[in-house]
């Protein structure tokens, strides 16, 4: 999903006429790694991969709401340190976003439920 919501960020850059500078696509990498860390541990089936995705699901729909919806704590992301409010960003990415922290919060409920099947397993 972080994928696409990167898409509609390179479609509105178009649309806008922005050229998304450097540094915030080297930024953006950091995005990607709490789902990185949480797919290497669940491929090394190890029990720390469930926590990771809790993690992961709740940093993604916070910090996706933060960014987007107020401002961002850390004003990193070129035009994006303006929230969607101020951007005029149409519906396509208000249902990006959406969508995205939908499925942050789906991830990290799922990853909760495994948890606790897993701790019903080990007892």
């Amino acid at each position: 999903m972080i994928i696409i919501h990167d898409a509609d960020h390179v479609r509105q850059a178009s649309c806008w006429d922005y050229t998304i500078p450097l540094l915030v696509w080297l930024v953006n990498i950091s995005v990607y790694t709490p789902s990185i860390i949480a797919l290497y541990l669940t491929r090394k089936n190890k029990n720390s991969a469930a926590l990771a995705t809790v993690v992961n699901g709740l940093l993604v729909a916070a910090a996706f709401s933060e960014v987007h919806l107020w401002r961002p704590t850390f004003p990193v992301w070129g035009i994006w340190n303006s929230n969607f409010f101020q951007l005029g960003a149409d519906s396509i990415s208000w249902t990006v976003l959406a969508v995205t922290v939908f499925v942050g919060v789906g991830v990290s409920l799922t990853g909760n439920y495994v948890r606790g099947r897993m701790s019903v397993m080990n007892k």
